[in-house]
């Protein structure tokens, strides 16, 4: 009996060691395991994770950041104030209705597209900030229009045109010059000028500006491409007009030929990166034309007008000037004389 049970204890200390044995290599695999997965800064190498495990992250769309660039002139459309841009016109129909915007480039000659000139245009305001006539606007009638040679209909490339009226003196507008510019480098940010950019049908079109920014390709361009870039804003964005000017360093780069007419109500500025705003129709594709008519106007020109930033010259005290809507005009008179003429009228 005592020898049964000396065999059984011998059996039991064997399956104990055989199972220490199988527990300590077990142990050391996994060790040796988790050292192989560990990086050279002893951190735990998640690459050896069950890949079932891993959760799909929406990554954000486009990845798309704004990096404004220093001394940026991009701004959201704000309001003209009275005589901000005194060689802005507004175009309209004899019915009272406007048409498009314009630029005074010299003593009764607007600039504007050809398109426009193509409307029932009968006459034009100067010196005014909305489409509605006031005690400060100034009507002068049109006498006749002119559009580029090679301009053949709404395909064509070349929208340009002008349109003359009648002479006005130099405290009504200023003139703005051309650019000379010939490389759209040298164009960064841009101004665009017009009525009612962002305006629903039936409300007043009132003066308006933003800031934008030149996108076109670094080689000559027969159209700038100009974009509302990194800008938030929470004004209705959209450029509802054309025929105004663009402006650079206070000079004229170009006309917009073409504007967009769907609104964001609101934009981020992460968002507001791809909005393109207008085609511009730069200057260089048309100043040697437009020069020619500039030359022979001012040749015609008795009151020579100030160049654009400077306001129009002050209205002088010593004489009766006043714009008729008709087309009719009062002949300025000096004071003096028309004293004099009252005291020998008195006399008789």
């Amino acid at each position: 009996m005592m020898k049964t049970e000396f065999v059984f204890l011998q059996f039991l200390v064997c399956v104990v060691f055989v199972f220490s044995f199988i527990a300590t290599c077990a142990g050391e695999n996994v060790k040796k395991s988790v050292d192989e997965n560990r990086d050279e800064n002893g951190e735990t190498n998640d690459e050896s994770k069950d890949e079932s495990l891993d959760i799909p992250v929406e990554s954000e769309p486009n990845n798309i950041t704004c990096t404004r660039r220093q001394n940026s002139q991009m701004h959201e459309i704000k309001p003209a104030q009275h005589r901000q841009f005194p060689f802005m016109v507004a175009i309209m129909s004899q019915q009272n209705e406007y048409l498009c915007s314009g630029a005074v480039v010299s003593n009764g000659l607007i600039l504007t597209t050809a398109k426009c000139t193509q409307l029932p245009v009968s006459y034009v305001m100067l010196n005014t900030t909305t489409d509605k006539k006031d005690d400060t606007t100034v009507s002068l009638h049109v006498i006749k229009s002119e559009r580029f040679p090679t301009f053949t209909g709404s395909e064509s490339l070349k929208d340009v045109g002008v349109v003359y009226t009648e002479k006005h003196n130099s405290s009504v507008a200023s003139k703005i010059t051309l650019s000379n510019f010939t490389n759209p480098r040298q164009i960064l940010d841009v101004v665009g000028i017009g009525f009612g950019l962002n305006a629903d049908i039936g409300q007043t079109k009132e003066l308006q500006f933003v800031g934008m920014e030149n996108r076109s390709p670094e080689e000559i361009t027969e159209v700038l491409k100009i974009y509302f870039d990194c800008v938030e804003t929470k004004v209705v964005t959209c450029f509802k007009d054309t025929g105004g000017p663009a402006v650079f360093n206070n000079e004229l780069i170009g006309i917009i030929i073409r504007g967009q007419d769907e609104c964001s109500k609101e934009m981020s500025a992460t968002y507001a990166v791809n909005k393109r705003m207008v085609d511009v129709l730069p200057s260089y594709t048309f100043k040697a034309w437009l020069d020619e008519k500039i030359k022979k106007n001012d040749e015609q020109e008795q009151v020579a007008l100030v160049v654009y930033p400077s306001p129009p010259a002050l209205r002088s005290d010593h004489s009766v000037h006043k714009m008729m809507s008709s087309g009719i005009r009062l002949i300025a008179i000096p004071t003096h004389v028309f004293t004099g003429c009252l005291c020998i009228l008195a006399c008789y």
